[in-house]
């Protein structure tokens, strides 16, 4: 920023560590800076507390024991212009932030006049931030939430911290499984995953201001009355037009039997640049649905403002606010600010008192800071959600599941599919004991092997289940059937087939005296009947044991 000015404010810090809160008066406060987005905010207070009792003042700093622990910190910081602006119809609301402090400092001042310099003063300096930000960048949950919808998985992060509201149909519908995969070592946080997420299907992610809480919407309502700005208040205005993507994005769907690729438009696009979107699915919505994201995500950005202020403003702003500049309130009419409604998309303060003795102002509730103020403004048009940057999770993961069935008897080695009814495709059942056994759905198609050999997994039967956001598949199979293994001895491979050892048919080829045998063993209960081709022999053998 290059405008700044001079300016009386009411700074009031709270700060409160191991559920002690301490008021810090305004006068104390030496500096702020602020940075307030749609997402969220970030801060910066430095304050100055005497403690010269010892050497015959009045002054007792109570805060330092606390200060100095790792404890959680929050800080409630009020801030406001002492004196209105004479066009000023009422006094602007003041800004108001409650953060968590993430990182603390104190500067000792000592008495150098004195031979044992005791201490007379400490100058604190705290750094702040909402709390998601500082909550949810620490979090790396690993969880699976079946037959919910994903603001269950939301809500269960939330702590007593975070408040979160919601008005998005994808997030309250139920889904038959959702996983959410934060593995520490892969880098993407709680965070990052909501942020990734609301990016992906084209929503918002915001901080409200007034409720000090987050919402996560479909839309952005810009319905609000817009505050009008008043002309003398501006110092600079800069007009920016900011990147255009050039690029149209084209959904392609693989799928063997009904390959589709659908092309899309956009009137700013230059020739033969292109995003193309790979998927498989065998549902022809779905491509329909990806295409309507894709549009959907896919924004030409509209003009956008830089506003330096050369006073305290006669409206509050924070991130979220609709304002509006009419030539009629001391503004030029030739203006591209004007005819316009806009949003507030970021704000930055900066305020640092002026030079003056230690003491200065201290018990007071204000003094006096050179300012410099500026707001980021998009035209409310302008449906670009502006998310932070975010870093996105990795699928899949990867879990041990159990086959699901509930044929035949317990213990019997069945399988069993059912119809999906909403795709009419056929799906395993697997278990996944590592969270309550949960089960998930996935396809009931082959695993490993060739599609000539049909060899369903069977009950009980441990697989690696590949677990995506909102889905599951069987990457493959981590044990031998009891009864399949065969001694290292005779070499041999075995393919044994049935719901137990008293139903099943075995054959397996061995080597004997390092020649091949070929065996076809049929069991039923009591009734057993082989086939053996070994040199120079063929056997055929049927028996009815004791039972």
């Amino acid at each position: 920023m290059t405008v700044r000015f001079t300016d009386r404010l009411a700074v009031a810090v709270t700060l409160t560590i191991n559920g002690t809160a301490h008021a810090i008066p305004g006068g104390s406060v030496k500096q702020v800076e602020l940075e307030l987005t749609l997402h969220g905010f970030s801060g910066h207070v430095e304050f100055v507390m005497l403690d010269d009792k010892a050497v015959g003042g009045g002054f007792s700093d109570k805060l330092a024991t606390d200060f100095l622990t790792q404890n959680l910190g929050e800080l409630e910081l009020e801030l406001s212009a002492v004196f209105d602006q004479a066009e000023a119809a009422a006094s602007p609301d003041p800004l108001a932030l409650a953060g968590l402090v993430t990182r603390r400092s104190l500067e000792e001042v000592r008495l150098r006049e004195q031979a044992d310099q005791p201490i007379v003063g400490r100058r604190y300096r705290v750094w702040f931030a909402d709390p998601a930000r500082v909550l949810w960048t620490q979090h790396f949950p690993c969880r699976l939430y079946t037959q919910a919808p994903l603001t269950d998985a939301i809500d269960e992060q939330l702590g007593d911290k975070i408040t979160m509201t919601y008005d998005w149909a994808v997030l309250s519908a139920t889904q038959p499984l959702w996983f959410v995969h934060l593995p520490v070592e892969h880098g993407a946080s709680f965070y990052d995953f909501v942020v990734w997420y609301t990016d992906r299907n084209g929503g918002y992610f915001a901080y409200d201001y007034a409720a000090a809480g987050y919402t996560l919407t479909g839309t952005r309502d810009t319905s609000a009355t817009p505050l009008e700005m008043f002309g003398d208040d501006l110092g600079r205005v800069e007009l920016i037009v900011p990147d255009t993507p050039r690029h149209t994005v084209d959904v392609c769907n693989s799928y063997a039997e009904s390959a589709k690729t659908v092309v899309g438009t956009q009137d700013q696009s230059a020739t033969g640049i292109r995003h193309d979107r790979l998927m498989r699915s065998s549902i022809a919505q779905d491509t329909d649905d990806r295409v309507s994201l894709e549009k959907l995500r896919l924004v030409i950005p509209k003009l956008e403002a830089r506003v330096e202020f050369g006073r305290m403003p006669i409206i509050a702003l924070v991130p979220g606010a609709i304002v509006e500049l009419k030539a009629a309130n001391r503004w030029t009419t030739g203006s591209a600010l004007l005819d316009k409604t806009w949003l507030v998309r970021d704000l930055s303060l900066r305020a640092q008192a002026l030079p003056g003795p230690l003491d200065a102002d201290l018990q007071l509730d204000s003094t006096t800071y050179a300012v410099e103020l500026g707001v980021a403004l998009q035209q409310t048009t302008d449906t670009r959600a502006m998310l932070p940057a975010f870093r996105p999770p990795r699928y899949p993961g990867y879990v041990e599941g159990k086959v699901v069935s509930e044929k035949g008897e317990d213990g019997d080695k069945t399988y069993q599919s059912t119809r999906n009814d909403d795709t009419s495709l056929d799906e395993y059942t697997v278990k996944v004991p590592v969270w309550a056994d949960q089960t998930v759905a996935a396809p009931f198609i082959p695993v490993m092997g060739s599609g000539n050999v049909y060899l369903p997994s069977y009950r009980d039967e441990r697989v690696l289940l590949a677990l995506e956001l909102d889905r599951a598949r069987i990457s493959r199979l981590l044990v031998w059937r009891d009864g399949a293994a065969l001694s290292m001895d005779v070499q041999g491979e075995h393919i044994l087939f049935g719901k137990n050892p008293s139903s099943n048919t075995s054959v397996n080829h061995i080597y004997a005296d390092d020649k091949p045998v070929l065996n076809v063993a049929r069991t039923n209960d009591v009734d057993t009947a082989l086939i053996c081709l070994s040199e120079g022999t063929l056997l055929l053998h049927v028996e009815e044991k004791d039972a």
